[in-house]
């Protein structure tokens, strides 16, 4: 073996030869394979083949004073046939596709795109296309003044919105295409989050455009003031209790069975906790005099409850008890 190494392209000996044919002209046959892999892969690099690729499209020279209003393709796809060396190369980033745009007007206008228009490669064909055919829809630039509606969140539970959020400033310019400009009235912001709010506050917030091709001119944000209150709510509670107080050993009865309504009127975070055990209902017999003939009492209905100050008492049944002495 070390002799083959030193001398690959001459015969070994002849013992070394009987004992394996393969090793017969070793050199020569492995220089022969060499060749053979060569000229296949020159041969099937070489070889025609056809490949689909997309190239960008690139719209210059759009006249002064127009907006295209529609969504031409941004890409092309190319059937092209050439040898593959060739094709591997091609990609979206060497080949461009322009369409001058100087020459249109408002309106809709029409680029027909041929295979002949294409400058590939050398030795690459381009075979197809698509699409042939590229419409612009443009139309004049304008400018005009609306009003700003801004876009405010719901208020916390147990708070709302007093009034009409203000604006400053009220209006806002916008720019676009004549016709679609000629049908919006109005823009509105980013939307404003009011939770954790419980009083006016004023925020900065930016100005929303309903559509990308329609641009906000001038300064895009605007302040906005919400006013912020708690919710005044209203609870009632029925069938509670009465307590009758300082009858001492007075045998008496009342009218029969008393149902009882209550209805409160308070801010939402006092009301909303306020409950039955908060409330209680008396009768208060420490006007009865046992010497007196009189056997019949009209007594009032008092009530406690708490957050007096606050707490509205806007309904309550009873508000007297007729009273029997036995």
């Amino acid at each position: 073996m070390v002799n083959w190494l030193k001398h690959p392209f001459r015969s070994g000996s002849n013992q070394e030869s009987s004992k394996n044919p393969f090793l017969n002209n070793i050199g020569k046959k492995v220089l022969a394979l060499v060749i053979a892999i060569s000229l296949w892969l020159v041969a099937n690099l070489q070889h025609d083949v056809e490949k689909n690729i997309a190239i960008d499209v690139n719209y210059a020279n759009l006249p002064p004073g127009l907006v295209v209003v529609n969504n031409p393709p941004e890409k092309l796809n190319l059937r092209v046939r050439g040898p593959r060396s060739q094709l591997s190369s091609i990609t979206s980033q060497n080949m461009l596709f322009t369409i001058d745009l100087s020459n249109i007007s408002s309106g809709m206008s029409k680029f027909e795109i041929g295979t002949d228009q294409i400058t590939p490669p050398r030795d690459v064909q381009v075979t197809g296309i698509s699409p042939a055919e590229i419409k612009i829809e443009a139309d004049r630039l304008a400018k005009k003044k609306v009003k700003v509606e801004p876009s405010i969140g719901p208020a916390e539970t147990g708070y709302e919105i007093v009034g009409k959020p203000e604006v400053s400033p009220s209006t806002a310019s916008i720019e676009g295409p004549k016709n679609l400009l000629s049908k919006i009235n109005s823009i509105t912001t980013d939307p404003v989050s009011v939770k954790g709010e419980k009083s006016k506050f004023t925020i900065e917030v930016p100005l929303r455009s309903p559509y990308s091709i329609v641009k906000i001119s001038g300064d895009n944000t605007v302040k906005v003031t919400v006013d912020i209150e708690e919710k005044t709510l209203e609870k009632e509670f029925n069938d509670l209790n009465i307590s009758f107080i300082n009858f001492k050993d007075y045998d008496y009865e009342t009218n029969g069975n008393i149902s009882t309504e209550l209805a409160f009127e308070g801010p939402f975070s006092i009301i909303n906790n306020l409950s039955s055990k908060d409330i209680e209902l008396f009768v208060d017999g420490s006007d009865i005099n046992k010497s007196n003939q009189n056997k019949n009492y009209t007594l009032k209905v008092g009530v406690n409850y708490p957050y007096k100050d606050i707490l509205k008492l806007k309904k309550q049944l009873p508000k007297t008890i007729d009273i029997k002495l036995n």
